[in-house]
């Protein structure tokens, strides 16, 4: 997701969000708002919207199959903090677990390594490891970086399919 202060209120979410440019950059899809009920809470400066590169690819795809795919990888993941790590700092997403017959498994990732990187993008909790993931297609082929007993492991990984919801 990009983070946005563009003004996106309901009922016109799924507009463009563009650049200074007059590029479009993303697809407006949600907001933070202040609670309460909806119609009334409106806008408070934060907005979400899908990177246009991930839209089109998801939008190619439905063209193309009738449906959208994305990547799965195939492990729960939790957040690594400091006090975690034997050297008092590290970051990334912990694998919790790893299915069976999965991605993950499939490429050697074990319960306990830390994912650091997906691709080229540093992956500092769990949350940036389920958007990097998601934004691939299913099939992909992608190198993840883990650290395993304080060894950083380059590992290649075809990415199972799960289907857009």
């Amino acid at each position: 997701m990009i983070q946005t202060d563009a003004a996106i209120n309901p009922g016109n979410s799924g507009g463009a969000l563009v650049n200074t440019k007059g590029e479009i950059i993303g697809v407006n899809v949600a907001i933070a708002s202040a609670g309460g009920e909806s119609s009334s809470s409106g806008n408070i400066g934060v907005g979400f919207s899908i990177p246009i590169n991930h839209a089109k690819r998801v939008a190619q795809e439905i063209i193309s199959t009738g449906k959208a795919t994305h990547g799965q990888f195939g492990v729960s993941v939790k957040q690594k903090t400091a006090s975690d790590s034997a050297s008092g700092f590290s970051v990334g997403a912990e694998v919790a677990t790893v299915e069976p017959g999965s991605a993950a498994d499939k490429a050697g990732v074990k319960v306990g390594d830390v994912v650091t990187k997906f691709q080229d993008l540093a992956i500092s909790d769990p949350n940036q490891l389920t958007a990097a993931v998601r934004e691939q297609p299913a099939g992909a082929s992608v190198k993840v970086t883990v650290i395993r007993g304080g060894e950083e492991q380059q590992l290649d990984v075809t990415l199972g399919a799960a289907a857009e919801q």
